[in-house]
């Protein structure tokens, strides 16, 4: 797979994309690594700062809700799916692990990303919180579980709780959402466990690039929210051009986008024929063109205006 300048980063090391197979990937400074086998329908695998790998597309389950949350992730395991990212203010965390239970898959074979939410760090104990998202997920273990957004007077508090979770064995990896650099630099001063991820806004709109470099220059993977802009971006003329010339969909599209930006990459939808498209996506690559045309469509907007610095929730 060609990797454009704007990824090279020490910490993704990933299959090879085309067609499922294992083999060696070259670039991040001309160093050339080992692949790690890939996931169902030639997902690749990202290797995180600890060791622990995680796959690089998954299930965004944000609006999913009841019976509609259970079918969707029921259905997406089914197509390949083995990530899937949920948060304490989707309130589905329990309908997430029925249809992963439902599916019959082994808890092994799935990774289970939640997130705490900010009335929850400012109303501590925060453990409280987590224990019910433990509870709600399995009462096993969460494989990365990760701050919403950056309560700054509850950052530190929050976190150490966390990487008590890690030393218990009850979270694997710990990381945030929605952080800037300079949240990033602070906590990085006091925190005893590395965080692997920071999860935030990334689409062809907003595309984000001076903090997907900032969060890879701390060894810490990025991870796409929104990736597809709600759907706005859908209708752009260049990436509907470029869906021809590939036979795809402009969600096909875009979602290859993030992969070849060395994005994990979590789309949502509760519609089946969408969920099964969406997967559908490592049996073609784009060229440096379609990447340059894809990102020139930067706005640096967000769909939800939201701003890490300066936000009401």
């Amino acid at each position: 797979m060609k990797r454009r300048d704007f990824i090279k980063a020490p910490l993704i090391v990933a299959g090879t994309a085309m067609l499922g197979k294992v083999g060696m990937i070259s670039g991040f400074s001309g160093i050339a690594h080992a692949a790690l086998p890939v996931e169902p329908m030639g997902i690749p695998n990202i290797a995180l700062n600890n060791g622990i790998t995680i796959p690089q597309f998954g299930f965004g389950t944000w609006t999913l809700t009841g019976d509609t949350a259970v079918k969707s992730v029921r259905a997406a395991i089914e197509h390949g799916y083995r990530l899937f990212d949920t948060a304490q203010a989707y309130r589905n965390e329990a309908q997430v692990w029925q249809g992963i239970k439902e599916s019959g898959i082994a808890r092994k074979d799935v990774f289970i990303t939640s997130k705490i939410w900010t009335s929850n760090m400012r109303n501590p104990p925060q453990r409280t919180s987590i224990d019910r998202s433990i509870e709600l997920l399995g009462s096993d273990y969460i494989d990365l579980f990760m701050i919403h957004w950056p309560v700054k007077e509850r950052i530190r508090e929050t976190w150490e709780t966390m990487e008590e979770y890690v030393k218990k064995g009850l979270i694997r990896s710990i990381g945030f959402s929605n952080f800037n650099p300079h949240h990033i630099d602070a906590l990085l001063q006091y925190a005893k466990v590395k965080p692997v991820v920071n999860q935030i806004e990334i689409h062809p709109y907003h595309t984000q690039e001076p903090n997907v470099a900032a969060t890879r220059g701390y060894d810490i993977a990025a991870q796409s929210w929104s990736p597809l802009a709600q759907g706005k971006v859908l209708h752009e003329k260049v990436i509907l051009d470029i869906g021809k010339k590939y036979n795809k969909s402009a969600a096909q599209v875009v979602l290859r986008w993030h992969i070849e930006r060395g994005l994990i990459v979590i789309p949502r939808s509760k519609n089946p024929a969408h969920i099964a498209e969406n997967i559908r996506i490592f049996d073609f690559e784009l060229s440096e063109s379609d990447m340059a045309a894809i990102s020139g469509l930067n706005r640096n907007t967000s769909t939800i205006g939201a701003d890490p610095d300066n936000f009401s929730w």
